[in-house]
């Protein structure tokens, strides 16, 4: 009996530990499938977590640490990559790397694109702070002189003083505005539509930009021309020249300007700025012609009416051939007097002061001017008095003549 308990004793331990040992490597196993599992659901998570930070990065410092990221997913997994590669068929842990990688790349290339953008943007923004700046300091100082103009009209030596200073502060304007033009065509004067599109992106976020500041110094321009006095007609050539200047300006990169900073209305932007340069140009033109009659008249010169470069041209070639003709029927020293002061101020005022800026502004052109030249030379050899010398001698010769005749019959 008691053989027989101690074998059944000892059966029965021997298959306890057997069932013991059975259940342990199942648990064992059913854990390690359980680990398997869930380093599989890791990279699953992980990988989206690294693409949705890479899809939302927006700034370098973001990117730094994405890349650091990656290196630390990279390392953690690279271990487990059979068990990886047999979860993701077809795709494998390493195409899932380059595919970070590509992201991570395209994304740092989008993100220095932005960032140069802003930093555009932030450059341009101060430079049309300075600008505008600047340019608000000359407009004051001009709306000073004007008011100390108005004041002094009584005072001839004042007045001209003031006069000149208020013609220095509206030519040192104009130079300080072609810069800005200068500046304006070298960054849009040839820009493709994929950056236009990027910048007029980042543009949105500019309180002001080049198309605001345009229409504020064309419409700075008109309130100068309407609100002067004691001008010449120099003053108003030189505006005239600074309108045709904007104008060929914006006629080259003002398409590129609606594009980038109105484009939701560029159609209308671009039509308020040309109704501006219209605008000025009228207001030039309502001066520039009766100071140019002033100048012509305060030379003894009377021209015919003209409102335009080609009614000026009508005028001076009419004057001419009428003084042309009249010296033919008379050819008189007050006909060649005239004549001597047409060409002194055609020659001295409107060729030598006048001349750049009336081909510049368009006023007239070298040819019509060249024309005005070749009349005067016509008139020359109609006004020059014929010379009466021969008359004189041809008397004498009468006289001597008669005389020595007279002597003859005398001695006969």
């Amino acid at each position: 009996m008691n053989i027989f308990n101690q074998k059944t004793c000892t059966t029965f331990l021997v298959s306890l530990i057997m069932a013991m040992g059975f259940a342990f490597t199942a648990t064992t196993s059913t854990l390690a499938q359980e680990s398997d599992y869930q380093v599989q659901q890791n990279f699953r998570a992980e990988f989206n977590d690294m693409v949705n930070r890479i899809d939302n990065a927006i700034t370098s410092k973001d990117l730094e640490e994405i890349l650091a990221g990656i290196e630390e997913f990279e390392a953690e997994y690279s271990g487990y990559s059979e068990l990886i590669n047999h979860a993701i068929y077809p795709e494998t842990f390493e195409s899932r790397l380059y595919d970070l990688n590509s992201r991570f790349r395209a994304a740092e290339q989008n993100i220095a694109t932005i960032e140069q953008l802003n930093e555009r943007i932030r450059e341009l923004s101060a430079e049309l702070d300075a600008f505008r700046s600047r340019l608000e300091e000359m407009d004051s100082l001009a709306g000073e002189l004007r008011e100390e103009i108005q004041a002094s009209e009584s005072n001839e030596q004042r007045l001209s003083g003031l006069v000149r200073q208020y013609r220095e502060n509206l030519q040192q304007r104009d130079r300080f505005v072609t810069g800005f033009l200068e500046s304006l065509i070298t960054r849009y004067e040839t820009i493709d539509s994929e950056s236009a599109a990027e910048l007029s992106e980042a543009a949105e976020r500019m309180d002001e930009n080049p198309m605001d500041l345009v229409q504020t110094i064309l419409g700075e321009y008109i309130n100068h021309t309407d609100q002067t006095s004691g001008l010449q007609a120099i003053d108003y050539l030189r505006m005239k020249t600074q309108h045709v200047y904007f104008s060929e300006v914006w006629s080259e990169i003002g398409e590129n300007l609606a594009e980038i900073f109105a484009s939701d209305r560029q159609v209308q932007a671009r039509q308020e700025v040309e109704d501006l340069l219209s605008k000025w140009n009228t207001s030039i033109e309502n001066k520039l012609w009766n100071s140019m009659t002033t100048a012509f008249n305060q030379n003894n010169i009377s021209l015919g009416d003209f409102n335009s470069g080609n009614g000026l041209f009508d005028a001076l070639t009419a004057y001419i051939e009428s003084a042309t003709a009249g010296s033919r029927e008379v050819n008189t020293e007050e006909d060649y007097e005239t004549y001597r002061n047409f060409t002194g101020f055609w020659n001295n005022t409107v060729k030598s002061e006048w001349g750049d800026h009336l081909v510049n502004g368009e006023v007239l052109t070298f040819s019509q001017m060249s024309a005005v030249d070749e009349q005067l030379q016509d008139w020359n050899e109609a006004a020059v008095p014929t010379s009466n010398l021969m008359l004189i001698l041809f008397l004498i010769s009468i006289a001597v003549i008669i005389g020595l005749v007279v002597m003859l019959v005398r001695k006969k």
